[in-house]
């Protein structure tokens, strides 16, 4: 395969992964934006769809039936459901639909990539039509799991952002008075400026805490939801202060201290790594840079008296 085939192919695909990154953010932003919306309508009525949103709905759509059809016909194993389900949940999506769209994505991507790239490849002749089909086949088939990847690393490094600023919130919340459920809501609504992924996982726990017959199984799901090991102590205690009444207030400040620390020592390792980090930069720019300066003239000068 030349140069030419092997350029339109990745740009083929490199814009069909960029197509399924932007569909599984709009789908992540409707869901963190339900409740608002929601209440939007109740007040002033529903808004006018744009042809936008309407071929984003549109497309999901179509690529969410795909992945229930395939979901019901029992492709995919329980265990490998639950993982998947798991994963999408971990990246701040609704894994009831997020999985069908992301299973109908993918299945997408592995017909439509190597088809494109088969395609160029004849176009272009030189017989390489076989290898551009593998390279296709494993872009598209690995491509929706590299593109949710990078979003649950995106989504877990907010969440780690965000909640030693939602523990003290809590915190001051719980010595004002206010109950378990009333704090979690209104520090939902507080960081739903600042964090989103905070204030979508704190919203999701108020509404579990309120539907859900027990209150320790709505701490089981968040700390399965967002595996973290903040929120995972986060639930822990909260599951203890139910089982023994045990004080809110003193559980939540010595969890927030202990965020507070953790993200401290985050920040203090990623200063002790940077002089390992600048020792490449410092050798490729920096200090070729120096011996020009330092020793070019002295160079210069050296190689004019001995030609004269």
């Amino acid at each position: 395969m030349d140069a030419e085939a092997v350029i339109a192919a990745s740009a083929a695909c490199a814009v069909l992964l960029i197509v399924v990154a932007l569909l599984l953010v709009t789908e992540a932003r409707r869901d963190r934006d339900l409740a608002a919306r929601l209440r939007s309508l109740t007040r002033t009525g529903a808004p006018p769809a744009t042809a936008t949103a309407t071929g984003r709905r549109a497309a999901l759509s179509v690529f969410s039936r795909i992945g229930e059809v395939l979901r019901n016909r029992a492709i995919l194993s329980e265990r490998d459901l639950l993982d998947l389900e798991r994963t999408v949940a971990a990246a701040g999506f609704n894994p009831r639909r997020a999985v069908s769209t992301f299973i109908g994505i993918k299945v997408t991507m592995f017909v439509l990539v190597p088809a494109a790239a088969f395609a160029v490849a004849s176009i272009e002749g030189g017989g390489n039509e076989l290898i551009a089909i593998v390279i296709g086949a494993v872009v598209g088939l690995m491509g929706p799991n590299w593109a949710l990847g990078f979003m649950r690393r995106s989504y877990m490094a907010a969440l780690r952002r965000g909640l030693p600023d939602a523990m003290d919130m809590m915190v001051v919340c719980a010595e004002a008075g206010l109950g378990l459920d009333s704090a979690v809501a209104r520090v939902a609504r507080e960081l739903a400026g600042s964090n989103r992924a905070v204030a979508a996982e704190f919203a999701l726990l108020a509404y579990e805490l309120k539907v859900l017959p027990d209150r320790r199984l709505a701490l089981t799901r968040l700390a399965e939801r967002a595996p973290i090991d903040a929120l995972q102590r986060l639930a822990g205690t909260l599951a203890q202060t139910f089982r023994f009444g045990t004080p809110l207030a003193q559980a939540l400040r010595v969890l927030a201290n202990e965020s507070r620390q953790e993200r401290m020592l985050r920040l203090e390792t990623k200063a002790a790594r940077l002089p390992a980090l600048m020792v490449l930069p410092l050798i490729l720019f920096i200090m070729p840079c120096l011996f020009i300066v330092l020793v070019g003239p002295s160079v210069v000068t050296l190689s004019e008296r001995l030609g004269g």
